[in-house]
């Protein structure tokens, strides 16, 4: 059973930044139904109050399916009740609820947006075929969650925060054009000009060389190391494996402070990181856990007395 959990352990990989987000379906805005005895508030996020049945419609789309194909494949309610538990399923569903309503409100409160031109590519990529017992399925429903998601995974990678430096290069195949690239530059050639003219690197040349801002350990040793301890707008020679590179680094951002580190401009930065998770876990959780922290303490979050997730009963077809 796939489960939304807010630390995600065990090996998880990059991907899995998603904040389950592939999995889960996006949160109402705004209660199921009227709080009633039946239905009683679990949950306020500013002025928006979340119900019994807001949880329940979250916990049929996070893990109905998984229940159902469980129950197909011969497993028994209380071996499912049983995984579940051992899991804490229902907490780890509750926990991504109340997160990812956190991050809505903050995207809200600075300014963060997203591209409607990526919402749309997303939504088409994934729009579901027609489905005569769903027929009045609404398309606009299922857009307005890819831009949730989208501004969800916006918000985390904005606060998620690594040691990165700003280089430019050159790659060249020999020593001897790396020597004369370096002695043309001495000389007062633009460095921009001669990375189009010369570097090898198709991905960097047209752009004058430029890799932009690179998280730590992105780049061969060789380069990353570089990267953190050379002098700034120093070029040097660099051999990594056949190849020559002309390297100067730019700008650094780094430190042992959380504020000493670079944050990433958008989610394809971070998504695209060989760090990432270690990033995320290392920055961006401690600054959520501030948040909900700063949230709950100022009584912009309010979370029921007495709601235990766990009484909440599965969703068993």
């Amino acid at each position: 059973m796939e489960v939304c959990v807010k630390r995600y352990v065990g090996g998880l990989l990059a991907l899995i930044l998603l904040l389950a987000l592939g999995a889960c379906q996006s949160t109402s805005n705004g209660a199921a139904l009227q709080v009633s005895a039946t239905n009683p508030q679990i949950l306020r996020v500013g002025p928006d109050t979340y119900t019994l049945n807001d949880f329940t419609q979250r916990m049929q789309a996070d893990i109905g399916p998984a229940i159902a194909n469980m129950i197909q494949s011969g497993q028994t309610r209380e071996q499912i009740e049983t995984l579940a538990n051992d899991q804490k399923v229902r907490a780890g569903i509750f926990d991504a609820m109340v997160q990812e309503l956190l991050l809505m409100q903050y995207a809200r409160s600075h300014g963060i947006g997203v591209d409607p031109a990526q919402v749309d590519a997303n939504f088409f990529s994934m729009t579901r075929p027609f489905d005569p017992s769903d027929p009045f399925a609404s398309p606009s429903a299922d857009r307005l969650m890819q831009a949730q998601q989208q501004l969800t995974l916006e918000v985390l990678a904005r606060n998620t925060r690594a040691d990165m430096f700003h280089a430019r290069m050159l790659q060249l195949a020999s020593e001897a054009e790396a020597d004369q690239a370096l002695a043309d530059l001495q000389a007062g050639a633009d460095f921009a000009s001669l990375a189009k003219e010369r570097s090898k690197d198709l991905e960097t040349a047209p752009k004058g060389g430029d890799l932009g801002w690179e998280p730590i350990g992105n780049l061969p040793p060789e380069l990353d190391s570089a990267g953190f301890a050379q002098a700034l707008n120093t070029p040097i020679k660099i051999q990594v494996g056949e190849s020559w590179y002309v390297f100067e680094v730019l700008e650094r951002q780094a430190g042992p402070n959380l504020e000493d580190k670079r944050a990433f401009e958008d989610f394809t930065q971070l998504q695209q990181s060989m760090g990432a998770q270690q990033f995320y876990t290392e920055t961006f959780i401690p600054w959520y856990d501030q948040l909900r922290a700063a949230a709950l303490a100022s009584g912009d979050l309010e979370i029921a007395n007495g709601f235990d997730p766990n009484s909440v009963p599965l969703p068993f077809p």
